[in-house]
């Protein structure tokens, strides 16, 4: 839908309104891509893959562990 402008001060104001909102919308792009930089910097990624791992290695443990149990006592315990 167009907007109907009476005057070239309205139409002014909403230039000046829009070049506001350009200017917000690139220090949004700017703080978040700081923010993308930190979150993938390798310091961070390391601790997220050895948590992971960590994880992944309990997982497998008690899998492990799940079958020598007694399946009475499996029954009772059901690990994920």
């Amino acid at each position: 839908m167009k907007k109907m402008y009476d005057s070239f001060e309205e139409i002014d104001q909403q230039l000046q309104i829009l070049e506001l909102q350009r200017k917000l919308d690139w220090e949004h792009i700017k703080l978040n891509s700081q923010a993308i930089k930190s979150a993938v910097y390798p310091a961070h990624l390391s601790q997220r893959i050895e948590y992971m791992l960590q994880q992944t290695a309990i997982t497998f443990v008690l899998r492990k562990l799940q079958k020598y149990i007694p399946r009475k006592k499996q029954k009772e315990i059901e690990l994920p």
